[in-house]
């Protein structure tokens, strides 16, 4: 079974004065999918914890609910440093839009790995999941930038070396540093933590070659 990774109910509006947040540039394109078949390059299945499938041109996730997390990995290529831009619509979230959706990095083979994220509530988060036990390394923040409700958000997601870092719609977000794992499978997830569904559809993927810049992050 597929681990859930709850979201707190203690989280809430955290001011961030500054930080220094990596993003990665357009370097070296490592792999790039728009969907417009059904190819072999994604996980595809039904599971207990949701669906992943092609859609009309893109890719789909649906989590059915009660917190479980359902993700679908890009099959037979594994990275060590790479920065992933997605682009994420939600067609159908939760009632209260308390969903997770997102992009993860150095999956294992058991699914731990980094797993950076934003909901439809306006919020995200930088999760590292070790031994199948989640703790995030970024707590859940809202932002402005997250577009919320049924919209669609430019994921972009950075794991080079120690450094991981998460960007929506050109907004640089947040941060974190962790050497628990130097490489392994992406994927991309969606998690609803209500005990109705969600369904993300995601497009335009590209996979690159990480070149590093500094940022200044305003604070949220």
């Amino acid at each position: 079974m597929r681990n859930g990774l709850a979201r707190s109910a203690a989280a809430g509006l955290i001011a961030v004065a500054a930080a220094i947040v990596l993003v990665g540039c357009r370097g070296d394109v490592l792999f790039q999918d728009s969907f417009d078949r059904a190819n072999a390059n994604w996980e595809t299945g039904e599971f207990y914890e949701g669906i992943v499938t092609y859609g009309s041109g893109d890719y789909v996730v649906v989590s059915n609910g009660g917190g479980s997390m359902m993700w679908g990995r890009l099959t037979k290529r594994s990275f060590e440093d790479v920065a992933v831009e997605v682009q994420a619509t939600v067609l159908v979230p939760p009632p209260n839009n308390n969903n997770s959706f997102g992009v993860g990095c150095r999956i294992q083979p058991n699914n731990d790995g980094y797993y950076l994220r934003i909901s439809s509530d306006g919020f995200y988060a930088i999760t590292r999941i070790a031994d199948g036990t989640p703790v995030n390394l970024v707590e859940w923040t809202a932002s402005p930038a997250i577009q919320q409700g049924a919209a669609t958000n430019t994921i972009q997601v950075t794991c080079e070396g120690s450094s991981l870092a998460l960007s929506v719609n050109g907004q640089p977000l947040a941060s974190a540093m962790d050497t628990t794992f130097t490489s392994g499978d992406v994927a991309l997830t969606a998690t609803s933590f209500e005990a109705t569904g969600t369904e993300i559809h995601f497009d335009n993927f590209v996979a690159r070659r990480p070149q590093a810049e500094e940022q200044q992050v305003a604070g949220q």
